[in-house]
């Protein structure tokens, strides 16, 4: 298979996106994780590439604020719901609709995102993401993710602080952009989870309670179903069980 192709399209308010393409068929949307992007999170584990394989066109950006699309503006200069809105700007520019939507982690919560002002994509799925998710009032991974990048600004030597220095220059992000990132990590209330009528899958490791419970936020989803991996909310990207629950849940839409 060849190498994905990279490229560039202006957003909603003019702000440079990237995103990696690779193969054909109906359209697959892939969100990476908080402090990622789409190479370390899809290309690299070969995710991306096995997706294609099985005849989909995989559409994988680096969201806003993360790896090759750097938003040099303030936080507070973020609109709200920004990265969502960055992927249906992406799919107007592409002309196309989403067949799926799968995101992982951060990229989970932005699938739903996607979804509830869009009510695009026919079939969702949540990798790395529970029950959490539903509960609005809950800011303790936000409040924590933003105490390490405020940590690593100060320039302390703190484990956290230094572990989010790490990511960003692994994978080409910014604290800066982190920061701006946070504030479309929204999670969406179990009222408006309760209206999605798509065909849900969610993934989580068995050791991987960072946002809830996997199987009880299926049970908050209609049409929802959960699939256990092995692993922590980390090392769970790496299952080879996640690619091939992936694919088989998009094969059995067509």
């Amino acid at each position: 298979m060849a190498a994905p192709a990279a490229r560039t399209f202006e957003s909603f308010d003019g702000t440079s996106i990237a995103y990696t393409e690779l193969g054909s068929g109906p359209v697959v949307l892939l969100l990476h994780g908080f402090t990622g992007n789409a190479d370390i999170n899809w290309v690299q584990p070969g995710i991306a590439q096995k997706i294609a394989a099985a005849g989909y066109r995989v559409i994988a950006p680096d969201m806003r604020g993360h790896g090759a699309s750097p938003v040099p503006d303030t936080p507070e200069s973020w609109p709200r719901d920004a990265i969502a809105r960055d992927q249906i700007a992406l799919m107007k520019h592409l002309g196309t609709e989403p067949y799926a939507v799968v995101g992982y982690s951060m990229g989970a919560l932005t699938a739903l995102r996607y979804h509830l002002l869009s009510r695009g994509g026919t079939r969702l799925v949540l990798g790395g993401i529970g029950d959490s998710a539903a509960d609005e009032s809950n800011t303790d991974r936000n409040t924590a993710f933003r105490a390490a990048i405020e940590a690593a600004l100060r320039g302390e030597d703190t484990p956290a602080a230094k572990g989010i220095l790490a990511r960003a220059k692994a994978t080409g992000g910014t604290l800066e952009g982190y920061l701006g990132a946070l504030s479309s990590r929204l999670y969406t209330g179990r009222d408006l989870l309760e209206t999605f009528a798509v065909p849900v899958l969610v993934l989580t490791g068995d050791q991987d309670t960072d946002n809830g419970s996997g199987p009880a936020l299926a049970e908050i989803i209609p049409n929802a179903r959960h699939r256990q991996l092995t692993g922590t909310h980390i090392s769970a990207v790496g299952d080879p069980a996640l690619p091939e629950a992936i694919i088989a849940f998009l094969d059995e839409g067509r």
